[in-house]
């Protein structure tokens, strides 16, 4: 362990011994207090808050304890296997992967507790507050807050208790670039998932920015690959349901890496199934890597899969199709994402009544500056969401792109000699990690231009249709789903 690691493990012991002894004081003073039969509503807060604070520096003085020998584990097993870094992680190394599951719940009610402890005392302060007039009741976001973080913690915990500790058994360690992730995922489901389950392999870039109350990290989806598992290809397991897991990667991905504090390339497994009751939702953290497995060879850009059948098209599209006697139109209409436009148009309000307003004010040029740039760019966005359309007609040895808003545009035309390949792209995504990924459909030409065909396409599946279509129409190679479930 070397020098700052410790420093840092030292200095949260001291942060979080203020807290220990602070709320132990807390806790006795209001216990004492209540033993001699001097109790007023006030100790009842006491005895709260102390309980909480306690519960804060107790629990931060064993996280230090804790992590230490298990960072002394990590940096034993690194120096052991320098070359190996999948061995690095216990649970990595034995290939038995366990779900995020029970650290979300923890999670959420840690947050839970430390929001309604801090939001407690707001109550006190709600007669004095509504006495000054209506407003007075906005204190009450604070608590109405915490009862919903509550409500969260309490489904986290209903729905660990619902399906056990699942985890994922690895069929070899690790998952290869350029090759397979496969196992099993064993759950417990106390009612048939007749739905099928849906499963997902996420490549995500973790980047932590700022610091101290300005410190924030974003997850950007680099790549997903996902499958839907029927019913019938479940069957029974250890745990109650085993869940076949196969995946091809491509060559091309960045292997799982840890480049800082907060920092680097993550892979996600993720699982979800619409039971009764409580959904079922499993994420698991998964090593994959380059190793001499890895193909030295180029990748094709959408890999084969396995055991998998060609593109199927799904039973709804959003691109409207017709065919005409010049061939096949692929048309992307207006407004095919609505609620990732009316996003978009929220934030958009929000920042152009912040400009307005800090325009009237006296702030410096700056701020009216910055938000109004942002406005522009949110403009921008609001109006392709809403009025963006595309139009791909492909026939008599050409490719017509007509790009624009509400139907029109200049129209480009392509000879299929000029086409080298259409593949797909990330451009946005809504949430995090597990959030949806929104994809453009991407025209390469020999000449190394790019042109873009489709806009922001939600279901992966349809992608890869489209795709699939595309490239039969224009006599490219075809190529298969990047993912695929046996």
């Amino acid at each position: 362990m070397d020098r700052n690691t410790k420093l840092a493990g030292a200095f949260l012991f001291v942060f979080a011994l203020p807290f220990a002894v602070g709320g132990l004081s807390a806790l006795f003073s209001a216990i004492s207090h209540m033993m001699a039969g001097a109790a007023k509503p006030n100790e009842w807060v006491l005895l709260i808050i102390g309980s909480i604070f306690t519960a804060i520096g107790l629990g931060l003085m064993y996280a230090v304890i804790y992590g230490s020998k298990v960072l002394k584990r990590q940096q034993r097993a690194q120096a052991e296997h320098p070359a190996e870094p999948w061995l690095w992680r216990e649970e990595w190394a034995q290939g038995r992967i366990a779900s995020k599951t029970r650290s979300t719940m923890i999670g959420a009610w840690i947050f839970a507790v430390i929001w309604n402890a801090v939001s407690i005392p707001v109550l006190l302060m709600l007669p004095k507050a509504t006495a000054q007039g209506p407003i007075g009741y906005l204190v009450l976001i604070f608590p109405l807050s915490g009862v919903l973080l509550l409500v969260r913690a309490v489904r986290q915990t209903l729905a660990y208790r619902e399906f056990g500790k699942t985890y994922f058994e690895m069929a070899s360690v690790p998952g290869v670039i350029g090759g397979e992730l496969r196992g099993q995922i064993q759950a417990r489901f106390s009612h048939s998932a007749e739905h099928g389950v849906h499963i997902q392999l996420t490549c995500v870039n973790r980047v932590t920015t700022g610091s101290g109350d300005s410190r924030s990290t974003r997850e950007n989806i680099l790549w997903r690959a996902e499958s839907d598992l029927t019913s019938t290809q479940l069957y029974p397991g250890p745990s109650g349901t085993t869940i076949p897991v196969n995946f091809r990667i491509p060559g091309d991905l960045q292997p799982s890496e840890k480049s800082g504090p907060g920092d680097g390339i993550v892979w996600l497994l993720e699982a979800l199934a619409d039971v009764p009751g409580i959904d079922y939702h499993d994420i698991f953290e998964v090593p994959v890597f380059r190793t001499q497995q890895t193909s030295l060879q180029p990748e094709p850009e959408t890999p084969i899969p396995i055991g998998a059948p060609l593109a199927v098209r799904p039973a709804a599209l959003t691109v409207q199709l017709t065919q005409t006697d010049k061939g096949v139109e692929f048309y992307f209409p207006m407004a095919r994402n609505k609620g990732f436009g009316a996003a978009a148009t929220a934030f958009l309000l929000i920042f152009s009544t912040a400009t307005y307003f800090l325009l009237g004010s006296r702030a410096p040029f700056i701020f009216p500056a910055a938000f109004g740039f942002f406005t522009l760019i949110l403009l921008y966005i609001s109006m392709q969401m809403w009025f963006g359309t595309t139009r791909v007609g492909i026939g008599n040895g050409t490719m017509l792109v007509q790009d624009g808003w509400f139907g029109g545009g200049e129209v480009r035309q392509f000879a299929f000699a000029e086409l080298a390949s259409i593949a797909s792209k990330i451009t946005s995504q809504q949430g995090d990690a597990t959030g949806t990924p929104y994809y453009d459909i991407e025209l390469s030409l020999q000449s190394g231009r790019k042109v873009t065909l489709g806009r922001t396409i939600r279901n992966k599946k349809e992608v890869d249709w489209l795709i699939e279509e595309m490239k039969r129409l224009t006599g490219l190679q075809p190529k298969s789903m990047t993912a695929g479930a046996p």
